[in-house]
């Protein structure tokens, strides 16, 4: 018998099709930006950054979680959703839910102007004067 000289090419699935193309528009969007410029979170970075660890918890609750508990479930064992929006690892549950325990009254009052700066450059319902 000959051995098989098929090349490998290493393919990423994810039972979350729609999500993921959902998640690479947004990542063409940068849609997040605005949280990555206006929000500062202060605790460390060893592999991931503190705005990574956010998005991580905004993908995971995009993917019908009820909790960040499931990131490890949801999203941490489904690299093609990882992939789809930008990522090649994600944080674990706990890590994450150490970043979000950190932030302060400063923090969540920055929010707001992330958000008004998204709503601003991608609704159809903002018309400036």
């Amino acid at each position: 018998m000959s051995k098989s000289t098929t090349p490998t090419t290493a393919y990423h699935f994810s039972a979350r099709a729609t999500l993921a193309a959902i998640g690479i528009h947004l990542r063409r969007l940068n849609l997040f930006g605005p949280v990555r410029d206006h929000v500062h979170l202060a605790p460390k970075t060893v592999k991931h950054t503190p705005v990574q660890k956010v998005d991580a918890a905004v993908v995971t609750s995009l993917a019908g979680a009820h909790g960040l508990v499931e990131i490890n479930k949801r999203l941490r064992a489904a690299p093609g959703l990882q992939a789809a929006f930008g990522r090649q690892a994600c944080a674990e549950q706990s890590v994450v839910q150490e970043t979000l325990d950190a932030c302060t009254d400063a923090t969540v009052a920055q929010l707001p102007q992330a958000l008004d700066t998204i709503y601003r450059r991608h609704s159809r319902g903002y018309r400036p004067d």
